[in-house]
């Protein structure tokens, strides 16, 4: 099963307008928001009651909060003027990380505050100055050997150093480790059929390894967590094999990368994710 690496992140980010939002009647911005929070299984649908989350105010660098969620929902009251991450936690759950951004009106008058990651379901005024924000956060939950695709790891022709652009989606694997700290994975890089199938594969593995080192070495990420895999051309994902003429999107579909859940662990031991 195949799904989008850090949507959350990877969302994104939704801005919501004043003039969308509120009447024209309410002139002034909220002072605070009441953001009201469920989270849900995204594969199931079901109500994760005792899931544990944090806010961490991102302007100030500190942790601002932090709750269960009871009876339905778990509330924070978030002030004008700051970023927030709202951080789910759960056992046997990749760590799920939204944004509540209460300050994007700085760079943007128009804008109320920006999101990612939250599905709002319903807005009101309480008064006194502060805004309900009533909204859900999908979990998923981990399984074995599932496989999420990373966006735009790009390099250069025949080569296998990380660019700068590549860069900023690795630090995105990086999050993504340290937010999920028992788990293992795999990182495999594909390529497409030009070329020889030795040398794509060779290319390949050496890509991969780029890659892991990058995280390695900038995350401060324990090598045993994570493994280089070269699969070369021998894991298509459409009809482009030797000979078989191709534009380059379809081609393009072919080279990727991808990270592969290998095994999770809660305080060092194994846990079955079958």
């Amino acid at each position: 099963m195949k799904n989008t690496l850090l949507k959350t992140s990877l969302m994104g980010l939704f801005c919501l307008f004043s003039t969308l939002i509120f009447s024209q009647g309410m002139k002034e911005p909220a002072k605070k928001y009441q953001v009201k929070i469920r989270v849900y299984d995204k594969e199931t649908q079901e109500e994760l009651t005792g899931t544990y989350l944090k806010l961490i105010n991102l302007t100030k660098n500190k942790l601002a909060d932090s709750t269960v969620v009871l009876d339905g929902y778990a509330t924070f009251t978030l002030e004008r003027g700051f970023d927030y991450d709202i951080v789910g936690q759960r056992t046997r759950y990749l760590t799920k990380r939204a944004n509540f951004n209460a300050a994007c009106y700085l760079q943007d008058p128009q804008k109320v505050f920006c999101i990612a990651g939250i599905e709002i379901e319903n807005m009101s005024r309480m008064g006194g100055g502060t805004d309900l924000i009533e909204g859900a956060i999908g979990m998923k939950r981990i399984k074995l050997n599932d496989i999420f695709k990373v966006e735009n790891i790009h390099y250069d022709f025949n080569k296998a150093n990380i660019r700068p652009d590549a860069a900023k989606e690795l630090d995105k694997l990086i999050q993504l480790l340290t937010d999920n700290v028992g788990i293992s994975v795999e990182l495999g890089s594909h390529t497409d059929s030009r070329a020889g199938a030795d040398y794509n594969l060779s290319l390949s593995q050496k890509r991969a390894e780029a890659a892991v080192e990058y995280i390695v070495s900038h995350g401060k990420i324990s090598k045993t967590r994570i493994i280089a895999k070269g699969y070369g051309e021998s894991q298509l994902v459409n009809k482009c094999a030797d000979g078989i003429n191709c534009s380059e999107v379809e081609h393009a579909a072919n080279r990727r990368t991808e990270i592969k859940i290998t095994g999770y662990a809660v305080n060092g031991v194994p846990i079955d994710i079958k």
